[in-house]
């Protein structure tokens, strides 16, 4: 029986450890991924609205531990009414869209909010830091990074692509600006997406992905 090659790739690593060829868990991945983005909103929220646990949890009639609850990644006990509670304490609506499936454009899009979120906290930058040290509005940096329908403009490609000294081409790819992506930013983008699941902060592994990624990215030029 052929052994599997060995890798330092850590993506490579944490795909292998956590996804490989296991169909289960490549399935219940994207219920993951929208558990912690509903748990990230909340956050998100919570702290754009000046409040701590304690203080939402009293808004809405509840207690602090369920808010920590909610705010945890791993939690699977997102319930409409709860998070309608929750939007209404903060000034907010929920929207529901179902949409085809276009998983590929999503994982795309997906990795492009990864990089500009994992890079900012890699920086130990704020969203307002960030923006004044890139020119750009704190709302837009914002949706960078939660708006799944967020395209951003040339000019906003470009400022992130001579920052970041990331090629604008490669970015526009993952942003959805350019529909031709080429195959292997895609392989690297979906191996990329399997193993980023931070929440507020990267580990170590995560780290290192993120730094192998960018460093790939760098490296495709134009011919």
């Amino acid at each position: 029986m052929n052994k599997p090659k060995k890798t330092n790739n850590a993506v490579d690593i944490l795909h292998r450890r956590y996804i490989d060829d296991d169909v289960d868990r490549k399935k219940s991945l994207q219920e993951e991924r929208v558990n912690a983005e509903v748990a990230r909103k909340i956050y998100d929220l919570r702290k754009e609205a000046g409040l701590n646990q304690k203080q939402l949890a009293k808004k809405i009639g509840t207690t602090q531990s369920v808010i920590s609850r909610l705010e945890d990644a791993d939690y699977e006990g997102h319930s409409l009414q709860m998070l309608s509670r929750i939007a209404k304490a903060l000034n907010r609506h929920i929207t529901i869209q179902m949409k085809p499936d276009m998983e590929d454009a999503g994982t795309l899009h997906f990795v492009f909010q990864r990089i500009i979120r994992d890079l900012r906290l890699k920086a130990g930058l704020s969203v307002d830091r960030l923006a004044k040290k890139l020119g750009i509005d704190r709302e837009e940096i914002i949706q960078m990074e939660r708006d799944s329908n967020y395209h951003p403009s040339p000019l906003t490609l470009f400022t992130l692509s001579k920052f970041y000294n990331i090629p604008q081409r490669n970015l526009a790819m993952l942003a959805g600006a350019i529909t031709s992506c080429s195959d292997d930013i895609r392989q690297e983008a979906s191996r990329f997406a399997a193993c980023s699941e931070s929440f507020q902060k990267l580990d170590n592994d995560e780290k290192k992905a993120l730094d192998e990624f960018v460093s790939f990215l760098k490296s495709k030029t134009d011919d």
